[in-house]
């Protein structure tokens, strides 16, 4: 993520981030427009980015979780409990990566984004919803 390209995001709480996040991972659209406009800020900042790092993003830390969550395993029944629970603990992390990043479920996003577009640009406003914004407008 380019954190440089997200001020709004940026100046948040931490309290507002975990809020902004959390809506983006539920699909949903804050009512508060000044989070709204964080979220739009970071769907767009996420949907920008290359297709292979939001693959990577996405599919990594399950398959980190699975390869450690094996390892772990082994290693317990091999009786090195030491690297069994440092495996389980990188597998653990993972998981809970997987469950709570909002850039694992593209489709969350999109509906957040526009959910969130509605809160944040009432509808007699004249800015362009479109993913260019006003770039492709005349």
């Amino acid at each position: 993520m380019n954190w440089e390209a997200m001020p709004t995001f940026g100046a948040l709480s931490f309290g507002d981030r975990l809020r902004v996040n959390r809506s983006l991972r539920r699909g949903e659209a804050l009512q508060e427009p000044a989070l709204a406009a964080a979220a739009i800020e970071w769907a767009e900042n996420y949907q920008s980015q290359g297709r292979g790092y939001r693959a990577l993003i996405r599919w990594l830390p399950l398959v980190v979780f699975i390869a450690c969550g094996a390892a772990s395993i082994f290693f317990a029944v091999d009786g090195d409990s030491l690297v069994a629970i440092a495996n389980g603990l990188i597998a653990l992390v993972n998981l809970a990566h997987f469950a709570l990043n909002p850039m694992v479920r593209p489709q969350q996003v999109a509906r957040s984004l526009e959910a969130s577009r509605e809160v944040a640009l009432p509808v007699g406003s004249n800015v362009s919803r479109s993913p260019l914004g006003n770039r492709g407008t005349a």
